[in-house]
C-alpha cells in the first residue's frame, strides 16, 4: 500500500514539467512588449512599391495586403494604397474591414462611457488612449492625432505625456508630415524641461535626428545619432542596422576624420552591425584609409541603398555630390600638384570625368585649386586643419616674440 501511494505523493509535491512549462509560457506572454503603431515598416514597403525599380513587387504587395487585412486598416487602404500602389480597391475587403472597425469602435466608446460614469481619471485616460491606438492601428491619421490630444489632456505624469508625443511624432514620420514632426518635437522638448528619464531623452534624440536628416541638416543629425549610439533603444522607429547605416553615411558626409576614426572605425556598436548592410564597412574603410578606387566601386552599391531609402531618396543626388567632394578634398590635401591622369587612375575613372567634376566644384567655390589644361596638372591649395593650426601658431608666436622684445627694450631704458 505504501508503495502504491508513493507516486501520488510525488506528483502532489512535484507537478509534471508540462504544468510548469504552461505557467512559464503564460508569464512570457504577459511580459511581451505591447505592439506599437503605426507600423513604420509598412510605410517603407509602400515607398519601395512606388519606386520605379522594385525587384520583388508582387511579394511586397502581398505583404502589405496581409498587414492591412490583419489590422483592418480601411482608411489607410483607401487613401494611401488604392489605386496606387496596390491597384483598384477590393470592395468586399473594404466592407469586411468597415464592419470590423465599427464593432471595435463601439466597444471602445462603451468603455469610455463606463469609465467616465463609474471610474476615475486614470481609467478614462486609458480608455481614451485605447481609442487613439485604434485609430492609429487602422491608419486614420487625423482621428488618431485628435485622440492622442484628448488623452494628453487627461495625462498627469511627464513620462506618459512624452510617450503620447513620441507616438504622434511616429505618426508624422509614417505619413511624411515633417511640419507636424517639428511641432511635436518642440512640444516634447518643453515636456523634457519638466523632467523625464534618460531612455525617453535618448529616444527623442533619435526622433529629432530623423527629422534633421529629412531636412538635410546632416551635421546636427549625425551629432545626435553618435551621442545615442551606445544606448540606442528607439527600435519602434528605426531598426538598429538602419540606424547604423544612417549614422555612418551622415558622419562621412558632414564630420571630420578624427570623428570618423573615433566614432565609426573604432566603435564597437558600429562594428557589431555594420556588416548587415552590404558594402557599408568596405565603403567606410576605403574612404577613411584613402583607397579611392575601391571606395568608388562600393559607392555605387551604397547609392542604390540611399536611393531605395524612404528618408534619404529625395537627397540622393546631393549625397552623391557631397561625398565625392569630400573624397576629392581629402585626396588633394596631400598634394601641391598632381597629374590629372594620376588622380583619375587613383579614383578608377577617366581623366575627362575628373576634369568635369573638379571644374564644377572649382567654379562653385567648393574646391580651392586650379587645373592647368596644357600640362594637365592640378595645382591644389587644399590644406588640412593641422596645417592651418600650425600656421596660426607660428603667427601668434611671432607676435608674442615681437612684444617681448619691445617690452625688454622698454625695461632696459
Amino acid at each position: 500500500q505504501d508503495r502504491s501511494a508513493a507516486p501520488d505523493e510525488v506528483l502532489r509535491r512535484f507537478p509534471p514539467i508540462a504544468q510548469h512549462t504552461s505557467v512559464s509560457a503564460m508569464a512570457v506572454e504577459d511580459d511581451q512588449p505591447k505592439e506599437l503603431f503605426p507600423i513604420i515598416s509598412l510605410a517603407h514597403k509602400r515607398h519601395m512599391l512606388l519606386g520605379d525599380q522594385c525587384p520583388n513587387r508582387d511579394s511586397l504587395k502581398a505583404e502589405i495586403l496581409a498587414i492591412v487585412k490583419e489590422k483592418a486598416m480601411l482608411p489607410y487602404y483607401e487613401k494611401y494604397l488604392c489605386p496606387a500602389p496596390l491597384g483598384p480597391a477590393d470592395e468586399a475587403l473594404k466592407a469586411e474591414m468597415k464592419k470590423q472597425n465599427e464593432a471595435d469602435l463601439a466597444k471602445l466608446e462603451e468603455k469610455i462611457t463606463d469609465a467616465k460614469e463609474n471610474l476615475g481619471d486614470i481609467e478614462v485616460r486609458d480608455a481614451l488612449i485605447a481609442k487613439a491606438d485604434f485609430y492609429n492601428r487602422i491608419g486614420d491619421k487625423d482621428a488618431a492625432i485628435q485622440g492622442y490630444q484628448d488623452a494628453f489632456e487627461k495625462t498627469v505624469g511627464v513620462g506618459g505625456k512624452l510617450d503620447n508625443i513620441l507616438t504622434v511624432i511616429r505618426i508624422a514620420f509614417f505619413f511624411d508630415d515633417m511640419g507636424l514632426a517639428k511641432k511635436e518635437i518642440d512640444r516634447a522638448k518643453v515636456e523634457l524641461g519638466k523632467g523625464g528619464d534618460w531612455e525617453r531623452r535618448n529616444k527623442l534624440k533619435v526622433y529629432e535626428g530623423i527629422y534633421l536628416m529629412n531636412s538635410r541638416n546632416w551635421k546636427d543629425a549625425a551629432g545626435l545619432f553618435l551621442k545615442v549610439m551606445p544606448t540606442f533603444t528607439a527600435t519602434e522607429l528605426v531598426e538598429f542596422k538602419d540606424f547604423v547605416f544612417y549614422t555612418v553615411i551622415l558622419t562621412m558626409v558632414s564630420l571630420d576624420r578624427p570623428t570618423i576614426r573615433e566614432k565609426l572605425v573604432s566603435s564597437p556598436e558600429v562594428l557589431s552591425s555594420i556588416k548587415e548592410t552590404p558594402h557599408l564597412q568596405e565603403f567606410l574603410e576605403s574612404y577613411f584609409y584613402c583607397r579611392y578606387k575601391p571606395m568608388m566601386e562600393h559607392f555605387v552599391h551604397i547609392i542604390d541603398v540611399v536611393r531605395a531609402d524612404r528618408y534619404l531618396s529625395r537627397h540622393c543626388r546631393h549625397f552623391m555630390r557631397i561625398m565625392r567632394l569630400n573624397a576629392y578634398r581629402q585626396f588633394l590635401a596631400s598634394y601641391r600638384s598632381v597629374k590629372l591622369e594620376a588622380m583619375a587612375s587613383e579614383f578608377g575613372v577617366s581623366s575627362s570625368f575628373i576634369d568635369a567634376e573638379l571644374s564644377s566644384f572649382i567654379s562653385s567655390g567648393k574646391l580651392t585649386c586650379k587645373i592647368d589644361k596644357v600640362g594637365e596638372i592640378i595645382e591644389s591649395n587644399e590644406s588640412d586643419n593641422r596645417s592651418q593650426v600650425y600656421v596660426e601658431i607660428i603667427k601668434q608666436g611671432d607676435l608674442l616674440l615681437n612684444r617681448m622684445q619691445k617690452l625688454a627694450g622698454a625695461i632696459d631704458m
